[in-house]
């Protein structure tokens, strides 16, 4: 079954941290992309996050947030710094003997300087927590997975219906070339024997470059890989795996090969017929893009 690239999932629950919030969003990139927003008491589960992951998801732009609501109390600890406040106070005491101020050195005005006391949250051990948020990522998750596999379905009957039109016209150039290579060579003999009436040729030779006019016409090989890579294509509408790079370079070859084949037919009706498969085959890359 295919899946979009596109989806979102949340899921929530209670934790001795509080209530946590998790939100995944996958949209699509020729990568796996992982961003990951995390509270920063979490910030330790970033690495673990990310593996699990890359364990499920082949390819996107995947965007995880997490967010701690109503939680628990935290424990902030202040610190000053003895030796800046040094500094403080002698850049000041120097100041005021320079300009003769009478107003004195404060408590006051020290602890209004910057970066002398700090404050600093005591998150302590959090790694106990890591088994009660790990059950709403991975429901957070599988929510974005379903709605990526539910968009792959439509996806699916989309590109088959793309698809068909493209295997027809495929199939009615098999079944007409035969009979219009014929004709072509049948007219190119004819007049090959007009333009050499009254010389003096070897009809062996003749036959030969003729044979050889008619390989370089060919486009049965053409025509047997392109209908291989199409059989493929369809296969992997039905696959459990990530499909989406495999299916670009199928599309590239089928391409490949139908402008071949309208090169060397050299015939208007099978040109037309694979300007419309072309012009197919364009669609269906679009949609490819969309698949993980």
């Amino acid at each position: 079954m295919l899946k979009s690239m596109t989806g979102f999932g949340r899921a929530e629950g209670d934790t001795t941290l509080g209530k946590v919030v998790v939100e995944s969003r996958s949209v699509n990139h020729r990568y796996c992309d992982i961003n990951i927003k995390l509270p920063k008491r979490l910030s330790l589960f970033e690495n673990r996050i990310k593996e699990i992951i890359r364990s499920q998801i082949s390819r996107g732009r995947i965007d995880i947030s997490f967010r701690l609501e109503n939680p628990g109390e935290e424990k902030v600890k202040l610190s000053v710094d003895l030796d800046l406040a040094q500094q403080y106070y002698q850049v000041l005491e120097d100041l005021r003997e320079r300009l003769q101020l009478k107003d004195e050195i404060t408590l006051t005005l020290l602890a209004g300087a910057k970066d002398l006391i700090t404050a600093k949250e005591e998150t302590g051990d959090v790694e106990p927590f890591w088994q009660e948020i790990l059950p709403i990522l991975k429901q957070s998750l599988k929510n974005m997975d379903d709605m990526k596999r539910l968009e792959g379905e439509s996806l699916a009957k989309d590109l088959q219906l793309r698809l068909d039109p493209i295997a027809q016209q495929l199939q009615t150039i098999k079944q007409q070339f035969p009979s219009r290579l014929k004709t072509t060579l049948n007219r190119l003999q004819e007049r090959l024997r007009s333009l050499l009436e009254g010389m003096e040729v070897d009809p062996s030779r003749f036959q030969q470059e003729v044979a050889f006019l008619a390989e370089r016409t060919d486009i049965t090989e053409e025509i047997v890989r392109a209908e291989s890579h199409l059989t493929q294509f369809s296969t992997l509408l039905e696959g459990q795996e990530p499909v989406g790079r495999k299916m670009d370079f199928l599309l590239q070859e089928i391409h490949r090969e139908v402008n071949t084949a309208s090169a060397k037919a050299n015939d208007a009706e099978i040109s037309q017929r694979v300007v419309e498969m072309k012009s197919g085959l364009e669609k269906i890359r679009e949609q490819v893009q969309n698949i993980e």
